[in-house]
């Protein structure tokens, strides 16, 4: 029986953001990251930037696991549900 995988994006994305780090590299760009988390990463020229690029990123990713069925990295407060659907010819 194949597994669905369901959770909210926006609730998945926002908890990524509110782990994110901040660094300016050695010429001054904005590296963002999420620690621990493979992908998660952007920079920008601001901090406004590097956060709307890491956030681009982590949709990207999130979008392209679900699409190929890799794992999802778990992330508290976010509940990643997995059900099995039955699928009937018509």
């Amino acid at each position: 029986m194949p597994t669905v995988r369901m959770l909210s994006i926006s609730r998945y994305v926002q908890a990524a953001l509110t782990q994110a780090v901040y660094e300016p590299d050695e010429h001054g760009v904005i590296v963002a990251r999420v620690p621990g988390m493979p992908g998660f990463f952007s920079q920008g020229e601001t901090f406004e930037k590097a956060r709307e690029n890491l956030r681009d990123a982590i949709e990207g990713n999130l979008t392209t696991a679900l699409q190929m069925g890799f794992p999802i990295p778990p992330l508290e407060g976010v509940l990643i549900e997995e059900q099995n659907v039955s699928t009937q010819a018509a």
